[in-house]
């Protein structure tokens, strides 16, 4: 979530950047401004009362020294005590909704990125290569690998449920040989290091990219013993959670990973969409790839990672699109991203193949960096 000090010095900025993304700011903030007015006139009247017990407790060891009667002073600290308890449990209180205010506020569209509401107003970059031209009608991809003996919808569906798939024979070798091609691709000539992270993780992790607690119910909640685990919804979500809540040299920056997992999403929101064959499917296989970079680095680390998820396509001689999102369109943890879109047979709409994006980190994900781990020169600054 955005910063307390950052939220309270630029409302005007922020309500700004939620009306562009379609928010209403009042239902964002809510009652952000008497939130924070309250919790921080609590905490100073409860620094102010601790100052005033300090000074009784003094005066109470000073009047018993002389043998006088400090009884009038012992009542008195015992007021303040049960005054600062209670300060001290309005604040936290108040520190409870404050917290909750922030996590609701999404991140920041850039400014490069096209203002809009819908789909409609993404703004194609570039495009390479051209569709291709069929003399005959091309079948939907469902059929075709049915046919071929490759995709089988049907037993997915007696084994789990609607929306899985079985890939058979030269289905699954495709699948297999495509994640290898991508691994292989980015590991040896991108320079990615290739990660293996577990399909599970904890709600802190969730929390740390944005999907808690806004988009609980697009997710796979595993109950395990007194708390929650998650299967994940992209490598995303333990990929960047690798470095949470640690400091890394500037040395180390950036950081490229890429990572193969199987991906899994309830899609409670795909009412009504298109969701024939392996489109918005509960599990998928993807490969990921992620980048930690200093802010002055990020814009160039993205453009850097873009290429990359092109040269993929390039290589497989699929045409596709590169589309900047609006804000109306993109992800509340986002900041500036950017698709690329292919073609799939059968689908009445392009398909998004891969997303590179910025993801300003910020008091979720809890990664900083210094010039060392023990003397740092200024205050700690979030990793894109």
């Amino acid at each position: 979530m955005l910063e307390l000090n950052f939220v309270r010095e630029n409302l005007p900025l922020l309500e700004e950047k939620l009306r562009q993304r379609g928010m209403d700011p009042a239902a964002v903030l809510k009652d952000f401004r008497e939130v924070d007015t309250q919790r921080r006139q609590a905490i100073t009247e409860a620094e102010t009362s601790k100052a005033h017990r300090n000074k009784a407790s003094q005066e109470i060891a000073k009047l018993k020294k002389s043998g006088q009667d400090a009884s009038a002073a012992i009542a008195q600290t015992k007021e303040l005590r049960e005054k600062i308890s209670e300060l001290e449990k309005t604040a936290s209180e108040l520190d409870a909704r404050l917290r909750e205010i922030l996590a609701g506020i999404p991140n920041l569209p850039h400014a490069s990125v096209p203002v809009g509401h819908s789909a409609d107003d993404n703004v194609e970059v570039r495009r390479w290569g051209t569709p291709p031209k069929f003399d005959f009608t091309p079948k939907a991809h469902w059929d075709l690998g049915a046919e071929l003996g490759i995709l089988d919808l049907e037993r997915a569906v007696k084994l789990t449920g609607a929306r899985f798939a079985v890939y058979w024979d030269l289905g699954a070798k495709l699948e297999r040989a495509l994640a290898n091609f991508m691994l292989d691709l980015h590991t040896r000539e991108h320079g990615y290091t290739e990660v293996l992270p577990p399909c599970l993780v904890n709600s802190d992790s969730m929390y740390g990219t944005g999907q808690l607690p806004k988009f609980a119910a697009d997710s796979f909640r595993v109950p395990h013993g007194d708390k929650d685990l998650w299967l994940i919804p992209t490598a995303e979500v333990p990929v960047t959670n690798l470095y949470r809540d640690e400091v890394l040299e500037q040395a180390r920056l950036p950081i490229s990973l890429t990572a193969y997992t199987p991906c899994f999403r309830s899609e409670a929101g795909s009412y009504g969409k298109d969701v024939r064959g392996i489109i918005r499917q509960h599990q998928f296989q993807k490969v990921e790839l992620v980048k930690f970079a200093r802010p002055d680095q990020s814009y160039e680390e993205h453009e850097k990672l873009t290429h990359s998820a092109e040269e993929v396509l390039q290589r497989l001689g699929l045409h596709y699109r590169v589309v900047s999102l609006c804000t109306g369109d993109m992800a509340l943890h986002l900041q500036r991203p950017t698709i690329l879109r292919s073609g799939f047979q059968g689908s009445s709409s392009s398909g998004r193949f891969r997303r590179a994006r910025i993801l300003r980190r910020t008091r979720r994900g809890g990664r900083t960096y210094g010039t060392s781990r023990r003397a740092r020169i200024g205050p700690n600054l979030y990793i894109h």
